[in-house]
């Protein structure tokens, strides 16, 4: 898949009816999900602090807003022009839209995030040996996607929710993706399976209006207010993997 094609896939619909119902209003919760994660970081990574953080898929900048108190500096790519023109406006940081397998980096930075954004990508192999180069030795890439190996996603089979072509072209195990760097010079230092927090009316129109076709009855409650709270649920078919690039 082209760029061109791949920037109109993960145009303004994308994330405004498409893959999310409204991407802006989910900021709360997939802000909660960063949170988490970042404490995980500050665990793994005594120096925090003082690295430099290079996102991967940044869409419209809710981790690089999240993290940037608590790194030295912090900077994303997406290939959606829409998300990155929010990023910079909304969110004052510094995104920058096109393909990460043509940026070239200023110099190494000292980790590299791919949050639920290696499923997405024609080549991933491509992308990790593009990180490995790009980072310092001893750098760390972080990593959440679906774990197709786990249990949920092997009793939902073909119908497990992250399984939805055009826009998830790869399904990983924790065991493949930790092949995939380990050839490209990284070591696991980390794996978990977290829970992932979102708003219920998100939840409502993926389950009603994207799954079930319901999108009439969807639309008559979705603006209930009860729908407006955020819940966090771990079916455990989500990996966050952390691997240290070897110096």
């Amino acid at each position: 898949m082209s760029d061109e094609a791949l920037a109109a896939l993960y145009g303004e619909d994308y994330f405004h009816g498409e893959e999310y119902r409204d991407y802006v209003s989910e900021e709360g919760s997939l802000k909660d999900n960063f949170r988490r994660r970042i404490v995980t970081l500050q665990q793994l990574i005594p120096d925090l602090k003082k690295t430099d953080v290079f996102e991967v898929g940044c869409a419209y900048g809710f981790f690089l807003d999240e993290v940037k108190n608590d790194v030295a500096s912090v900077k994303g790519i997406d290939i959606s022009n829409d998300a990155v023109a929010h990023a910079r406006a909304h969110k004052g940081v510094d995104a920058i839209a096109g393909s990460y397998s043509d940026y070239v980096m200023e110099r190494p930075v000292g980790l590299v995030a791919m949050w639920d954004t290696v499923e997405h990508l024609p080549r991933p192999d491509l992308f990790i040996h593009k990180a490995a180069r790009d980072l310092l030795p001893g750098g760390y890439i972080a990593i959440t996607t679906g774990d197709i190996a786990s249990l949920n996603a092997r009793f939902r089979g073909k119908h497990w929710r992250m399984i939805h072509p055009p826009t998830h072209l790869h399904y990983f195990s924790v065991a493949t993706l930790s092949r995939m760097l380990e050839r490209n010079g990284f070591e696991i230092v980390h794996v978990s399976h977290p829970g992932n927090a979102r708003n219920l009316r998100s939840i409502l129109h993926f389950i009603l209006d994207l799954r079930m076709g319901w999108g009439g009855l969807y639309r008559r409650i979705a603006n209930w207010r009860i729908f407006d709270l955020s819940i966090s649920m771990n079916l455990f078919d989500i990996m966050f993997v952390v691997a240290r690039r070897k110096a």
